[in-house]
């Protein structure tokens, strides 16, 4: 009888174990899902702005008050290019679709080793990504231009026959670790068709 009793409570503390495991799980879904609002506040951000490329094959948004320059380039890799520069100044960088057959871990690889044969780079880090359930790669890097320090954080998504880049850069002196959380809600915004 006394086994039965035990039994029981272990059943029942089993059962209040998995449904608070479920509740925080709950919640912590719905806080994750606030924090994007929260990095666009931290960064004095009040709205964005949707851009399409490809025919809404692909979309985005960027802070309505960055300003955004489209430009174009010879040739069929780079299919798209938009610069932009926050109000601040302290976030540049551009959103870029390549035609690209090469596999892009193997692009990223030349890459680095050309930026370091020229000495440009230092402190280069590599992270496989997820981004809207697209894989790709996330680089952090500093670089050095125009006697000032840069911090670069490059995000590469596989799409189709290429990829799509998004470059950050800020000068060392006005990097905030909080941009990160940006750079991300920026990116959960990119819609893939």
């Amino acid at each position: 009888m006394k086994l039965i009793l035990v039994d029981r409570r272990k059943a029942k503390v089993f059962c209040i174990l998995v449904l608070l495991m479920g509740v925080l799980f709950g919640v912590g879904e719905v806080i994750k899902g606030q924090l994007n609002p929260v990095s666009l506040m931290q960064n004095n951000i009040k709205s964005l702005k949707e851009y399409k490329v490809l025919d809404g094959k692909i979309s985005y948004e960027l802070p309505s008050e960055w300003e955004c320059r489209l430009k174009s380039f010879p040739g069929n890799q780079i299919i798209y290019h938009n610069e932009f520069v926050s109000k601040d100044m302290c976030i540049s960088g551009f959103v870029q679709v390549w035609n690209n057959k090469e596999d892009l871990k193997m692009f990223l690889e030349n890459s680095k080793v050309s930026s370091q044969k020229q000495n440009k780079i230092k402190n280069y880090k590599i992270k496989e990504i997820n981004i809207n359930e697209s894989q790709g790669y996330y680089i952090n890097y500093t670089m050095k231009a125009n006697e000032r320090e840069y911090i670069a954080s490059e995000y590469f998504i596989k799409y189709k026959k290429g990829f799509i880049r998004f470059s950050f850069f800020n000068n060392k002196e006005n990097y905030k670790e909080d941009m990160k959380g940006l750079y991300n809600a920026i990116l959960k915004t990119i819609k893939l068709k």
